[in-house]
Formats: C-alpha cells, sequence, structure tokens
C-alpha cells in the first residue's frame, strides 16, 4: 500500500489521474495481483483510491482548496479527511446529545479526567470513544471508534502546523466534558461542532481554500 502511493508521488501523479494497470504494478513490485488488490482495497476504504469498472483505478479527485501546493498523496488524504471531519460532526454532535441524558457520574469524572490528560492522538481518541461510551449503545461507540482511527490512518495529525494545538484541543475536550457533566446537550453539540470545526480550519485555512 506504501509502495503504491510512494510510485504516486514518485511519478507526479496528481488527484484526478489513473494509476498504472495491475499488471505493470505486479510486476513492478514482484507481487501477486491478489496482493495488490487487497493494497487497494485498503486504499479504497480509505477514500483514496476510486475504481471504474472496465477503465481502472484513479487517485480521488482534490480541489484546488485542498492545497494545491502539497503533493498528490498529501492532497487525497486531505480531501478524504475532510470527509470524515464532516460525517464525525454529524455523528458525533448528536453523540455528544445523547451522552448527556445517559451519562453516569462515573462517566462524568472518568470524562474530565481524559479531557485534562490530553497529550497524544491515543489520549484524544480514548475521549472521543469515552464521550460515546456514554451513549451506553455499542453501535455508536463503534461509529465513532472507527472514524477517528480513520482520520488517523489518513495522518491527520501530521497536517497540524500549530505547536499549541494539543493545549487548544485540551481546552475544547474540557468544556465539552463539563457540558456532558451539566447534562446541557444544546451547548454539548455546539462545542462538539466548534471542536471539529476548528480542526477543518488548521486543514483549510481561509487563504487556501
Amino acid at each position: 500500500m506504501d509502495s503504491v502511493l510512494a510510485l504516486v508521488e514518485a511519478r507526479g501523479l496528481r488527484p484526478g489521474d489513473a494509476l498504472p494497470t495491475e499488471r505493470e504494478l505486479s510486476d513492478l513490485f514482484g507481487v501477486s495481483r491478489n496482493v495488490l488488490r487487497q493494497a487497494f482495497g485498503v486504499l479504497e476504504e480509505r477514500g483514496l483510491l476510486r475504481t471504474v469498472r472496465g477503465s481502472g483505478r484513479y487517485l480521488r479527485e482534490a480541489s484546488a482548496g485542498d492545497g494545491m501546493t502539497l503533493g498528490a498523496r498529501a492532497l487525497v488524504e486531505v480531501a478524504s479527511i475532510a470527509d470524515v471531519l464532516e460525517a464525525r460532526t454529524l455523528l458525533e454532535a448528536q453523540v455528544a446529545a445523547l451522552a448527556c441524558e445517559r451519562r453516569t457520574a462515573e462517566q462524568a469524572q472518568n470524562l474530565a479526567i481524559l479531557a485534562g490528560r490530553l497529550t497524544s492522538w491515543e489520549d484524544n481518541l480514548a475521549f472521543h470513544c469515552a464521550v460515546a461510551a456514554c451513549t451506553h449503545n455499542f453501535v455508536l461507540e463503534r461509529l465513532v471508534r472507527q472514524q477517528a482511527e480513520l482520520a488517523d490512518e489518513l495522518h491527520q495529525r501530521e497536517h497540524y502546523k500549530d505547536p499549541d494545538e494539543l493545549q487548544h484541543m485540551r481546552a475544547e475536550h474540557q468544556a465539552i466534558a463539563d457540558a456532558i457533566a451539566a447534562r446541557d446537550s444544546a451547548a454539548a453539540q455546539d462545542l462538539v461542532r466548534q471542536h471539529l470545526h476548528r480542526t477543518r480550519r488548521i486543514l483549510f485555512p481561509p487563504a487556501e481554500r
């Protein structure tokens, strides 16, 4: 999979361009087509490739607003991250509202601890999953985890340039935890939306859109 993306960069392919054929890539990498198709499957699940039956496989489209100064790999990753953030915003705002209704006192205390402990991506994942756990709905927990893990696979954190980003995220997590502890569903939803919208603004600064 990484070899395919490295080839994309080496050949100067751009979003929307077709990849070399399976036969060419199989010969180039010295692997079977089945192994190659498994790699393609992972890339498609991440939204980086699309398959057109009878035509071939193409890098996903990415508009100029996604940052034309980036390499092709970063361009398609950032475009996919935008989709993930949109889905997370829709899902996690509703999850936060339900968490306000269903959280236990122990879960509220745990959220406060996790919010203050944010030092890494793993801590970030733990907090968002803990919010989902407050709903006591295993499907919502799974969906939140899957989307956050997908963002990690797309190297979202590598696109942050602000050295104070963790401090900003920690303050936002603490505000979300406080709203859930207070069972203020409107505030919790709004704070989650602001939190994820700010992440999008980091990836797509106004001057670059």
